[in-house]
């Protein structure tokens, strides 16, 4: 095998797990250009990937499953997605920071800081939905979007609120197994209802990574915004997953970033 497709030192675990991880799915690294991207040709198209994200998280938390939700991605490209019909009802969102390279994914910008990317779930196995993809489908946007608000509605069921509560001022959490869709349920719909006894509406969250979430009513506005801010500063910055620092306002008119830390 020749050196470039080699780490550079035996204690890169994450570089040696992901290559015997992708290995054992039938795919083999091609190349690693001059920034350190690997090169993987799947499916007639060369995806560029980067570990940089993985090896913060891995560092952080020191948890193989970043390294094999990376490889499961990567495979999801080599599989032929399924029929409409069949697929529907996995159809999620991320988001992303919107210096993301997003190519020809299907995206939706939030706000000036990040924006949604549209995405299947199937067996944990995240792949993300292209132009390409929706024209097999026969879909424009506005059907996809209105089946990620039918799925998360649906999802919102499962999802319970947690309070906390902080010299008299009520702090909500997100409690659902699936933490990966915790700033993703912040969009349903349905979030009004479960919010508005407790916390209220409108209320304001923070999302600095996709599996963290604060929320809090006006009333509180003052109290958790001067408080919040590093936290969650500390969460976007060592994460490999970072969305935004902004606080959100979510009202009757949608979507409103009231500033970031």
């Amino acid at each position: 095998m020749p050196n470039s497709f080699k780490s550079n030192s035996k204690e890169d675990v994450v570089f040696n797990t992901f290559k015997t991880q992708l290995e054992s799915k039938g795919l083999t690294i091609d190349s690693i250009d001059k920034d350190g991207f690997i090169l993987i040709n799947v499916e007639e198209s060369e995806l560029k990937v980067s570990l940089d994200n993985v090896r913060r998280n891995y560092e952080r938390d020191n948890d193989e499953s970043y390294i094999t939700d990376l490889v499961n991605t990567i495979v999801s490209h080599s599989e032929k997605k399924e029929d409409w019909e069949n697929i529907k009802d996995k159809i999620y969102v991320q988001f992303f920071p919107n210096d993301f390279e997003f190519e020809n994914l299907v995206h939706e910008k939030v706000t000036n800081e990040f924006s949604k990317v549209f995405m299947v779930n199937t067996n944990n196995n995240f792949s993300f939905i292209s132009h390409d993809d929706l024209t097999d489908w026969n879909l424009d946007l506005e059907e996809l979007k209105n089946q990620v608000d039918l799925n998360l509605d649906a999802f919102s069921d499962k999802v319970k609120i947690e309070i906390e509560d902080i010299e008299n001022h009520k702090l909500g959490m997100i409690d659902i197994d699936e933490v990966w869709l915790k700033s993703a349920c912040l969009f349903s719909s349905k979030i009004k209802d479960l919010v508005q006894n407790n916390i209220g509406f409108p209320f304001y969250a923070v999302i600095p990574v996709r599996d963290f979430c604060y929320i809090f009513g006006e009333q509180d506005f003052g109290y958790f915004s001067e408080r919040l801010g590093s936290v969650v500063v500390e969460e976007y910055e060592k994460s490999g997953y970072p969305i935004t620092t902004e606080i959100l306002k979510f009202s009757e008119n949608g979507i409103e970033a009231m500033g970031k830390y």
